[in-house]
């Protein structure tokens, strides 16, 4: 999927966004396994997943601890970077071989002072970081482990073909055995 056509109708046709988008993004293919962002370090790269399958994770006592999965069309970022100016606690890797398209978040901001268009276009992609947080954080307070599943299932069909169930598992913050039995319940 192409960046352009993830915009908002109002800002695929806008010839600064796109020019903006041909000139300052840059594209990079990732192979299965290969680290895209790592923990401690100032990333504050915005990435655009054209094609693959991207998760983010941290380390807990020693465990891969599952955060995120990014597929197609999805807008990614270490957000405790870009608006903390803290080192990320976050490491993006390729679960899959994956295109992303990125570019730093200050040329983002540069772009704001453009026209109207243009800070539209910031607010979208801050808005996608906003609401991918919001929907995490409500998912792990609200939902049981079986919703959380269920949703993941619904909004991503073949993320259970594409991950590992050890990942999925820890993106539920369950163990593998729970999401067996959620699975053979339903």
């Amino acid at each position: 999927m192409e960046l352009i056509d993830a915009l908002p109708h109002n800002l695929k046709n806008n010839p600064e966004i796109e020019k903006f988008l041909n000139g300052d993004f840059q594209t990079k293919t990732f192979k299965k396994g290969e680290l895209i962002s790592k923990q401690d370090q100032y990333n504050r790269n915005i990435y655009f997943v054209e094609q693959g399958l991207i998760r983010s994770f941290y380390y807990e006592n020693g465990k891969e601890i599952t955060t995120k999965f990014y597929i197609e069309g999805n807008i990614m970022a270490n957000s405790d970077t870009l608006f903390q100016n803290n080192p990320t606690r976050y490491n993006f890797e390729a679960v899959e071989e994956s295109t992303v398209k990125f570019c730093n978040y200050a040329k983002v901001e540069e772009l704001c002072s453009v026209s109207l268009e243009s800070a539209n276009f910031s607010r979208f992609v801050l808005g996608n970081i906003i609401t991918q947080m919001t929907d995490r954080i409500s998912s792990l307070q609200f939902h049981t482990a079986k919703e959380k599943y269920l949703r993941l299932i619904h909004e991503n069909p073949n993320i259970i073909l594409r991950a590992p169930l050890g990942m999925i598992a820890s993106y539920l913050g369950i163990s593998q055995e729970t999401l067996s039995r959620i699975r053979s319940e339903i």
